[in-house]
């Protein structure tokens, strides 16, 4: 009996730490909504993420080059394509970003889609052929433009955002580049009156804007916005994995208290 509970005792421990491991990888999705100040005709984004700078943006066949790594998959600049947002002349985009977004922060640099013909710290010769072969425009044709870097680090997500996002507005006005969590005027006046009951409509409750999340959480309201986001985000695959090793972890500490019962009787 004693070798039962010591059995049960480990299960349920490693049960606890496989679901704390689990919960922490969740992937967090983000859309961002960006003013095209410069009027450039198409806008790439660029987003860096965590202390390792890794590029994650989503899906990736928006991203006008991809080339192999050993580490895998490299998006190169412009990165990827801005869909447009009819309802109030912004850009969007939402990329996917592991759980280093809300303890490392990302950056993002805002471009005009015009890729690089020359060796620089983030091409690579492969690189470059990658880019010839894509067709799109290059600074061998065209003059390249981009925004200041946009910096959202850890403290920013701790203290101003309450430690996630659901969506973030980048204002351009083609000398400085801001950010917030919250709808801009300058963006939900942009909706017209008659499109406020469509996908881009107004936001729930209330018409309240998004993007202020309640202690770590994904914000409960959404913006008046494109229809690319929700104020409800579905279950990641990290979290239903764990939900169950947690179910998992409680029916190990109900046994274990059954065969302490037992053995007292």
């Amino acid at each position: 009996m004693r070798k039962l509970k010591k059995a049960v005792a480990v299960l349920l421990t490693a049960a606890m730490t496989m679901s704390a491991s689990v919960m922490a990888f969740a992937d967090q999705q983000v859309t961002i909504h960006f003013q095209n100040g410069s009027n450039w005709d198409t806008v790439g984004a660029w987003i860096y993420q965590g202390i390792s700078f890794d590029t994650n943006v989503t899906p990736k066949d928006k991203c006008a080059v991809i080339t192999k790594e050993e580490t895998g998959d490299k998006i190169v600049w412009p990165g990827a394509k801005m869909d447009d947002d009819k309802a109030t002349g912004w850009k969007t985009i939402t990329a996917t970003f592991s759980d280093s977004y809300t303890t490392d922060g990302m950056i993002m640099i805002f471009n005009n889609y015009v890729a690089d013909t020359t060796l620089n710290d983030t091409t690579t010769e492969a690189d470059l052929e990658s880019i010839k072969a894509s067709g799109i425009k290059t600074t061998a044709t065209d003059t390249k433009e981009q925004t200041s870097n946009v910096l959202l680090n850890k403290k920013t997500i701790a203290n101003k955002f309450g430690g996630s996002v659901t969506d973030l507005y980048v204002t351009w006005d083609g000398k400085t580049a801001e950010f917030s969590a919250t709808a801009p005027e300058s963006y939900t006046s942009a909706i017209p009156a008659d499109n406020t009951n469509n996908n881009a409509g107004t936001a729930d409750n209330n018409g309240s804007a998004a993007g202020t999340a309640n202690g770590g959480s994904t914000a409960n309201n959404t913006a008046k916005g494109t229809g690319t986001s929700s104020n409800t985000n579905a279950p990641k695959t990290g979290d239903t994995v764990a939900v169950s090793v947690v179910m998992f972890g409680l029916l190990a500490a109900v046994a274990y208290v059954a065969s302490k019962k037992k053995a007292n009787a």
